[in-house]
C-alpha cells in the first residue's frame, strides 16, 4: 500500500494523527480518560485512536479538538516533537 506505514500496513496519515492527538493531550496536561470524556468519546476509543488502532469520523473532529483547546485544523498540522 502505498500510503501505509511499514509498521503493520497501517497508513501514514492514521499514525500521524494518532501522534499529533497524543502531543495535543500531552501539551493541555490531560489524561486519555480526561480528553475522552471532554470530546464525549469511550476512553478505550480514545486510547485506540491515538494508537492508530481505529480512526475517528470527521464528525467528531470539532469536540475532539475542543476537548484538547484547539482549532480543528490544528490536529491535522505536524509541529514535530511531542
Amino acid at each position: 500500500m502505498a500510503n501505509s506505514d511499514s509498521d503493520g500496513g497501517v497508513p501514514a496519515q492514521r499514525l500521524a494523527f494518532g501522534r499529533r492527538l497524543r502531543a495535543l493531550r500531552r501539551r493541555a496536561g490531560l489524561t486519555q480518560t480526561a480528553a475522552a470524556a471532554a470530546a464525549g468519546m469511550d476512553r478505550s476509543f480514545y486510547a485506540e485512536v491515538e494508537a492508530a488502532v481505529h480512526s475517528v469520523s470527521v464528525d467528531r473532529i470539532p469536540a475532539l479538538a475542543k476537548a484538547l483547546g484547539v482549532e480543528p485544523y490544528e490536529l491535522f498540522q505536524n509541529h514535530g516533537g511531542g
